[in-house]
Parts: C-alpha cells; structure tokens; sequence
C-alpha cells in the first residue's frame, strides 16, 4: 500500500513527519525556512482550487 506524504484541506497541510524533517534537514536546519515554503505551498493550492470553484 502508498504511504501519503500529505494532505491538504482547505486550510491545513498535513505532512508526513518524515517528509517534514527531510524538508528541514535539506534546508540545513532552517525550520523558519521551511515553515515559509509549506505556507507558500498551501496559499499556491488555494489559490488553484478557489479558481476551480
């Protein structure tokens, strides 16, 4: 069976632990920067899904 990495719902990402700590490591332990890229991620697929609407 898939392992789901995330979900998304209208107003949450629900991340993997492990997707999420590989994501902190990769930015060499800048969590700040990483919590900034995942709110960037959830306002892009807002912004995609409220166009669909």
């Amino acid at each position: 069976m898939a392992k789901q990495r995330m979900i998304v719902t209208d107003d949450q990402l629900l991340i993997d632990m492990e997707l999420l700590f590989n994501a902190i490591r990769e930015a060499e332990g800048n969590w700040e920067k990483v919590e900034q890229d995942m709110q960037m991620y959830l306002k892009t697929v807002q912004s995609m899904t409220s166009k669909e609407e």
